[in-house]
């Protein structure tokens, strides 16, 4: 069966063409990364869909049209490319190195296609750029093949994998057969054309997945994220907690309760209750050990997560904890105000049932400590396990 090649480039604009204004519409009520990326790659397809034309059009119209221009528009879409799939997995986007590689590569194309006439040079530039840009998107890709890793960008390897394989055809047939041009029907033109036809669809599939999948984990960082302080709110502390206890393994708590709040609020307002809130999660955030949770319960009460801690380490940090917030004096309209916590230490033993029992003693040790006059440490009168 004879496959006309221009008609199938023509098909391949086409196909990017009719996609590119769906997805642009569809993303009008995005915002942020999300919105920036979507519609980068909607100017992906519209680019494309014009350098396919294009190229479709080889031998009808002027190298300076099928070649130069062609060749430029697709390096762009090509560069855009990687922009997007960077900014959605947010890493940086390297537009500098992407640019260089895109201009170095295009100059040559120009060079070997009008100047000094070579189509296998050409060929050989246009690989070379794309295999730096598929590797500057391999890379950030590369840990959804771990167990556990990424579905969707498991889709997306597959479809650069695809496009890798149609243009290694294409390199093959460009050392082996004698005559080689971008229309004539090889096998190895007939698979990137096709796999090129159809690479908007797969890829631009792969892109949603991946954005889906960024959008559910960002939903889920908001519904366990305290938004006045940024810590773990009190579901992801009922979360967290439940799963240390569960592991069997040691487990130490610190409830902590900012003193005299109320005072601050009464006297300066909320917005600076907040603001002292804020700062004092920060201040504690920075003398937590990897794997330490801090989280706020509920007004100026936090929790402390410590996994694989027994009463000395539990008492050690919640120590060095009061003595760093002593510290931290704030100047609240003008007026230095002292800050200090009171803390509650319970460490699990054989009577816990559960996490929420664990927690109440230590809440039980709060109160004491609070009662005893504040600013100090108080651990709960249980043995550890």
């Amino acid at each position: 069966m004879h496959l006309d090649l221009a008609t199938l480039s023509l098909l391949g604009a086409l196909q990017a063409l009719l996609i590119a204004p769906l997805l642009l519409l569809a993303t009008r009520a995005y915002t942020g990364r999300a919105r920036t990326s979507l519609r980068i790659w909607g100017t992906v397809l519209v680019l494309q869909s014009l350098g396919w034309l294009l190229a479709a059009l080889r031998g009808q119209v002027s190298d300076w049209w099928s070649i130069v221009l062609a060749n430029g528009v697709l390096i762009v879409s090509y560069a855009e490319t990687a922009r997007a799939l960077r900014l959605l997995l947010e890493v940086p986007q390297r537009r500098g190195w992407l640019a260089a590689i895109g201009l170095a590569a295009w100059l040559g194309i120009v060079w070997f296609g009008v100047v000094q006439p070579d189509y296998r040079t050409r060929v050989c530039i246009a690989a070379a750029m794309l295999g730096c840009y598929l590797g500057m998107l391999l890379w950030p890709l590369r840990h959804a093949l771990r167990r556990g890793g990424s579905t969707a960008q498991r889709v997306m390897l597959l479809v650069l994998a695809g496009a890798a394989v149609a243009w290694g055809l294409r390199l093959h047939e460009l050392a082996t057969l004698p005559q080689v041009g971008l229309l004539r029907p090889t096998p190895g033109n007939i698979a990137n054309m096709v796999y090129g036809t159809l690479e908007p669809v797969f890829a631009t599939l792969g892109f949603l997945l991946m954005y889906n999948e960024a959008a559910q984990a960002e939903l889920r960082r908001l519904a366990r994220t305290d938004p006045l302080t940024g810590t773990f709110n009190r579901l992801a502390l009922d979360e967290e907690g439940a799963r240390m206890f569960g592991t069997g393994a040691g487990l130490a708590v610190l409830m902590l309760d900012a003193d005299h709040f109320k005072a601050i609020n009464d006297r300066f307002g909320h917005a600076v209750g907040d603001r002292v809130l804020a700062t004092l999660a920060h201040g504690m955030g920075t003398l937590l050990r990897p794997g330490d949770i801090l989280g706020r319960v509920g007004g100026e009460e936090f929790l402390l997560l410590l996994p694989r801690s027994d009463l000395d380490d539990a008492r050690a940090l919640a120590e060095a904890l009061r003595a760093h917030v002593a510290t931290m004096s704030l100047e609240l309209d003008g007026e230095v105000q002292p800050i200090s916590v009171s803390i509650g230490v319970a460490v699990r033993t054989p009577a816990d049932r559960d996490a929420a029992a664990l927690v109440r003693r230590a809440d039980r040790a709060l109160y004491e400590a609070k009662r005893a006059g504040r600013n100090r440490v108080v651990a709960a009168d249980e043995a550890p396990a």
